[in-house]
């Protein structure tokens, strides 16, 4: 694992209520066992993926997640929740979202150069359309599952 993974497994141990202790407690493990697997400087005992995995899964924190993406030159996005949104303001929440992409690009694009902070932003709204696209797609294979009209 690389060290950026390393280092937000870390930062999720350690930011857990009671710390990586109460952590590997509450994932039934020896908290001497978690914290070398954590331990930087420890090459003996590796953080293993099944412990990662259920260390993102009982905190909710995908830093290790976000920061392995980055890493290959991926993006994670959840998958999106479908509550009891409509088609049509599912559909009118993707178009904004995509008017907030196409804005941030734009605005990006007026001086004739794009800078680290207007990268950031766009990579951040064209996150949000691609979950909210998502959405809609959700949306829409349901009522095709159901055999649903609009």
């Amino acid at each position: 694992m690389s060290q950026s993974v390393l280092d937000a497994a870390h930062a999720t141990a350690h930011d857990y209520p009671g710390g990586a202790r109460a952590l590997a407690v509450r994932m039934a493990l020896n908290p001497t066992v978690l914290t070398n697997q954590l331990n930087p400087r420890n090459n003996d005992h590796p953080l293993q993926v099944r412990n990662l995995m259920l260390m993102m899964a009982l905190t909710g924190d995908v830093r290790a997640l976000h920061a392995a993406c980055i890493e290959l030159g991926y993006m994670a996005l959840p998958l999106p929740a479908v509550a009891d949104e409509t088609t049509s303001e599912a559909l009118t929440q993707t178009c904004k979202e995509f008017a907030d992409f196409l804005l941030s690009v734009t605005t990006a694009l007026a001086d004739g150069r794009v800078t680290k902070l207007e990268l950031r932003t766009i990579r951040h709204e064209l996150g949000d359309l691609i979950g909210q696209a998502g959405k809609l797609e959700a949306i829409l294979a349901g009522m095709e599952a159901a055999g649903r009209a609009l």
